[in-house]
């Protein structure tokens, strides 16, 4: 079966070969979070005496300065041969994590079914990034680094609150479910590298996606499926399992990119890169992934009251109730990173007035506005994205309008407020910003934070 979001990936020669730059200006932070895919520029003839980086290490002897993040790392000094490493406490003992780019319910999760001789609730151990030494390209399923843990039972004498990469099992003879899914990445896995193991055990390890996805199967008295090798594997006593390099894919810069490389028809997170630049990625929410035309949006990380809203404040001309419009995501062009502010697909709003001669039930994203010379507030906020915007990108509009935008934030959020007779705030290009009247916000990519 298909696995789901977030995926992508790979480079051609002819993209290498065009942007041949050395590797000490490129290799920093050559991803945006969640994939292993297209990577550093091909180095040219006159760079092959100076090593390619293989370890995160090597980066920040490179760069002592460089922050926690993506970097392309290289096999053999191979400059066709390259894999995204997330490389951990740069400023501290460098170390190499692989990104898991699908992180759905069921995928990069391991279990220990509670029941029978292990009272207490089921551990669900969540993976978003593994511990891969870049000498062997072993896991270390130990590494929790970059994992999340629910429940908690009991292993007699021991307390259970996580469980290593690619297990599953049971004490109560009962099936528990895992699976690794390295979709997007550069590897693959050997379902014959997995086994059975404790007393009375059984268990499945079937492969699929050409080898990048297992899902297994396990349960006993006590007994697990898991990597060969694997002795009561819960908490932290994990083991290494061996995974294989493969060449990396094409980088999707649209959800339609994700349609037509992977098969997938599933809404949900991936990673996009701006021209299938590895340095210039975001994280969007792929929407209409079953249908013909696939849309980008950007979730808001921020939803609490008093984010992310536009308000249009009711009172003559303009009678009705107060209309406030709540975002969680917004529209995003792919192409030019621009948002659509007139896309309510992820919005809510309450409140109705009359706006002669419309109707209005919602409000455009980033609009302030009112009719009876009363400035209203509206509110956007980027926090948690790799996005801001110019404050020259908004403005007021509108008759006898006032107001003012403040940014804070390093350009990631602004408060605005705004009215007029009738006037607004918003962005610049706005003509009453109301219902689906909007217009597009140009939004700048910032590059990965320390």
């Amino acid at each position: 079966m298909k696995p789901t979001p977030k995926s992508f990936a790979v480079s051609t020669s002819h993209q290498r070969a065009t942007r041949a730059l050395a590797w000490s200006l490129t290799a920093l932070a050559v991803g945006c979070g969640a994939n292993d895919s297209e990577s550093p520029p091909k180095a040219s003839a006159s760079q092959a005496l100076t090593p390619l980086p293989a370890t995160c290490a090597d980066v920040h002897a490179a760069h002592p300065n460089a922050p926690d993040g993506n970097y392309g790392l290289y096999v053999g000094n191979d400059p066709d041969a390259y894999w995204t490493a997330y490389c951990h406490d740069m400023a501290g003992t460098p170390r190499e994590y692989l990104t898991l780019p699908f992180q759905m319910e069921d995928t990069n999760v391991s279990r220990y079914l509670a029941g029978g001789a292990s009272p207490g609730t089921s551990v669900i151990t969540r993976y978003t990034r593994v511990r891969l030494h870049p000498d062997t390209f072993q896991v270390d399923t130990g590494d929790q680094t970059f994992a999340t843990s629910t429940g908690e039972l009991t292993h007699s004498p021991d307390t259970v609150r996580a469980v290593p990469f690619g297990v599953a099992m049971s004490c109560d003879g009962e099936q528990a479910q895992a699976n690794i899914n390295l979709v997007g990445t550069s590897f693959e896995v050997d379902s014959s590298l997995f086994g059975v193991g404790g007393f009375d055990a059984s268990g499945t390890a079937v492969s699929s996606d050409g080898g990048q996805a297992v899902t297994l199967s396990g349960g006993g008295f006590c007994g697990w499926t898991g990597p060969l090798g694997s002795y009561n594997p819960y908490n932290q006593t994990g083991s290494l399992l061996q995974l294989k390099y493969r060449p990396p894919v094409r980088l999707p810069a649209t959800c339609k990119d994700l349609q037509t490389d992977y098969s997938l028809t599933h809404d949900g997170e991936y990673t996009l890169c701006v021209g299938r630049d590895p340095n210039q990625c975001w994280t969007a929410w792929c929407h209409g992934m079953d249908g013909a035309a696939p849309r980008e949006y950007l979730t808001l990380q921020h939803t609490e009251e008093g984010a992310n809203f536009s308000q249009y404040l009711a009172g003559s001309p303009s009678p009705g109730t107060t209309v406030r419009t709540r975002y969680t995501r917004v529209r995003v062009l792919p192409a030019t990173l621009q948002v659509d502010t007139g896309d309510q697909t992820f919005a809510t709003s309450t409140g109705q007035l009359t706006h002669s001669p419309h109707t209005v039930t919602a409000m455009t994203y980033g609009a302030a506005m009112s009719c009876n010379g009363i400035q209203t507030q509206a509110n956007v906020d980027l926090r948690g994205t790799r996005f801001s915007v110019q404050p020259s990108r908004f403005g007021v509009g509108g008759y006898r309008a006032g107001g003012s935008v403040t940014p804070s934030a390093s350009n990631q959020v602004f408060s605005l407020s705004g009215g007029g007779s009738c006037g607004w705030a918003g962005p610049q290009g706005s003509y009453n910003p109301y219902n689906q009247f909007g217009t597009l916000l140009q939004l700048t990519l910032n590059p990965p934070q320390p």
